[in-house]
């Protein structure tokens, strides 16, 4: 499964776990990759293990670190960049060419309208959902206010750049 980290300006760094391959009942290794512009950056090995109800992580299979009981958090900070962080889809309309109008990014089907022309939004809700490359990507709103058209059906295969709605605030 694939987790999104996308900071506030739109930089995305693709976090895929590759294989997972499992030792016992508590000791599984994951193969993870970092994807930036399409290209592999990193490549890392991890292992988990659980021991009295605890779970321990390591890279190198003789320091371990105690895995804190926690959710995935929805955003993450590294250093001086804030993440959001999406797990199993990436949502690819966050904003568009003019504040307001959701673009296609890359050449995809759409799934589901889950607004009307005339419905107010709020930024970040999700208006649709694009299949694209085996994934579904929910397209979310880039601003609050109300839906102005829709310029696509479900079921519509569509190319890069068509504009899909338009939002006014």
């Amino acid at each position: 499964m694939r987790t999104y980290l996308i900071d506030d300006d739109g930089n995305e760094i693709i976090v895929d776990l590759t294989r997972t391959k499992v030792h016992r009942d508590d000791y599984v290794e994951f193969h993870y990759s970092t994807i930036q512009e399409n290209k592999i950056t990193h490549e890392q090995i991890m292992f988990v293990t659980k021991s009295s109800g605890q779970y321990f992580v390591s890279t190198d299979q003789k320091r371990w670190k105690k895995i804190p009981r926690q959710d995935l958090p929805s955003r993450m900070l590294n250093v001086d960049k804030v993440y959001n962080l999406f797990r199993g889809y990436k949502p690819s309309g966050l904003g568009g060419a003019e504040e307001g109008e959701l673009l296609t990014k890359m050449p995809g089907k759409v799934v589901k309208i889950t607004v009307e022309e005339g419905q107010t939004v709020k930024k970040g809700e999700t208006v649709l959902i694009l299949e694209a490359m085996k994934m579904e990507n929910e397209i979310k709103s880039g601003i609050d206010g109300t839906v102005k058209a829709i310029h696509v059906s479900e079921g519509d295969a569509l190319e890069e750049n068509v504009l899909m709605l338009e939002i006014e605030s």
